[in-house]
C-alpha cells in the first residue's frame, strides 16, 4: 500500500479528497436532516394551531375583533341601562335608626296589616303574628342592622298589602331567616388541607344586591294564587323574587278514589219509537222570549261558581269534578327573596346582610 502511494501520488491524493468529501458531506446532510425534522415538527405545530383558530367561531381575524369589541360595548350598554333601571327600586334613605325606633315602626306596621286582614275576613296566627320579626318583640335589634330591617319592614308590609288585597282564607305562617348582620358571627378558620396547609380559596365576586329572605305560606284558590303572584312581580316600589314555590291541596291526605264518584245513567229513547230523530228536525221554539246571546270575547269572571256536569250525582261526583276544576283550596308555600339594589357610589364598610 504504502509502495502504491508513492508510485501513485496523484491518484492517491484524489483518493484522500475524494474520502475527505465524503465525510464531510455524510456529516453535513445528517446535520441537515436533524434540521429539517425540526422544521417539519414545527411546521406542522404551526399548521394544527392555524386549523384549530380557524374551527373556532369567529375566526380570529382583525374585522371579526372589531365586531366582538362591537358587541361588548353594546352589551356593556344593555347592562348599563338595566342597572339604571334596577336603580329606580332604591329607597330614597338607607340608615341606621335607632332600635327603638325600629320597634315603634314594627308595630305601627302590624297594626295596619292584621287591620287589613280583619277587614278582609282573612285569618292569621292572631297575637303570635309580628310579621316575622318576633325574636323582637322581647329584644332590641343591633343598631348596625336596623337600616337593613326596617327596608326589609317596609317591603314586607307591601308584601302583606298584595296578599291581603288577593283575599287568601289565612295566612298560615311566615317565616324570615335571620340577616347576617343581625348575628355575632365569630371569625371563620380558614381552610386546611393536607398536612394542616392552609388552603386558599378563590376570591368571590361581589354580588350588586342584598338578598332580604322570607318565607309565606297560605291557603287558597288558585286564582287567589294568581293573583298574590302577578302582584309581585309588578311592584312598582319593591323588587319581589319569588325563588321556589309549593303547592298541594288541602285535601292532599284525603285524595277521593276512583269509586267515590258516581254518574248517573243516561236517559236512552224508547226502544220501540218509530221515529227516534224527529223531535231533533223540528224548528226551534220562539214563542219564549230569546236569550241573551253570548259575547265569546267577554272576560270570565275566576271567581265565578263552575256549572258541574249535569250527568254528575249530587254529593257524590261533585268532589272528584272540584278537584279536578281546581275549586278545592291550596296550601302553598313561598320562598321570596326581597331584592335591595347596590348604589353605584355605596359605601365600602357596610356589611352584606
Amino acid at each position: 500500500m504504502g509502495d502504491w502511494i508513492k508510485n501513485n501520488k496523484f491518484e492517491a491524493f484524489l483518493l484522500l479528497v475524494v474520502v475527505i468529501v465524503a465525510v464531510g458531506a455524510f456529516m453535513f446532510g445528517r446535520n441537515k436532516s436533524s434540521l429539517y425534522e425540526e422544521a417539519k415538527d414545527s411546521y406542522g405545530g404551526y399548521a394544527s394551531n392555524v386549523q384549530t383558530l380557524k374551527s373556532k367561531k369567529p375566526f380570529p381575524s382583525e374585522q371579526n375583533a372589531r365586531d366582538f369589541e362591537a358587541q361588548i360595548d353594546s352589551y356593556e350598554a344593555a347592562v348599563s341601562a338595566l342597572q339604571d333601571k334596577m336603580l329606580a327600586y332604591l329607597p330614597e334613605t338607607f340608615e341606621d335608626i335607632a332600635p327603638p325606633k325600629f320597634i315603634e315602626n314594627l308595630n305601627a306596621v302590624r297594626a295596619d296589616v292584621t287591620s287589613a286582614f280583619d277587614a278582609g275576613g282573612i285569618e292569621y296566627p292572631g297575637d303570635t303574628f309580628y310579621l316575622g320579626f318576633k325574636n323582637y318583640t322581647g329584644s332590641l335589634p343591633k343598631e348596625e342592622a336596623t337600616a337593613y330591617l326596617d327596608y326589609q319592614l317596609s317591603a314586607m308590609k307591601a308584601l302583606f298589602e298584595v296578599v291581603a288585597e288577593a283575599k287568601p282564607s289565612a295566612l298560615l305562617n311566615v317565616h324570615r331567616p335571620e340577616l347576617s348582620v343581625e348575628k355575632d358571627k365569630a371569625p371563620e378558620e380558614a381552610p386546611r388541607g393536607r398536612g394542616g396547609r392552609k388552603v386558599r380559596s378563590a376570591p368571590q365576586q361581589e354580588l350588586p344586591y342584598h338578598r332580604l329572605p322570607v318565607e309565606l305560606t297560605f291557603r287558597s284558590t288558585e286564582s287567589v294564587l294568581r293573583k298574590i303572584m302577578s302582584g309581585l312581580a309588578s311592584h312598582k316600589d319593591y323588587f319581589f323574587v319569588v325563588r321556589s314555590m309549593r303547592v298541594q291541596n288541602e285535601k292532599y291526605a284525603e285524595a277521593p278514589a276512583k269509586d267515590d264518584v258516581e254518574f248517573d245513567d243516561p236517559v236512552d229513547a224508547p226502544a220501540d219509537d218509530p221515529f227516534p230523530d224527529f223531535e231533533d228536525n223540528l224548528p226551534a221554539d220562539d214563542t219564549a222570549d230569546p236569550e241573551a246571546p253570548v259575547d265569546p270575547e267577554a272576560p270570565v269572571d275566576p271567581e265565578a261558581p263552575v256549572d258541574l256536569a249535569p250527568g254528575v250525582a249530587e254529593d257524590q261526583g261533585s268532589r272528584v269534578l272540584g278537584q279536578i276544576l281546581g275549586l278545592e283550596e291550596t296550601n302553598v308555600l313561598l320562598e321570596i327573596d326581597i331584592v335591595l339594589f347596590k348604589a353605584k357610589d355605596e359605601e365600602e364598610g357596610k356589611e352584606n346582610p
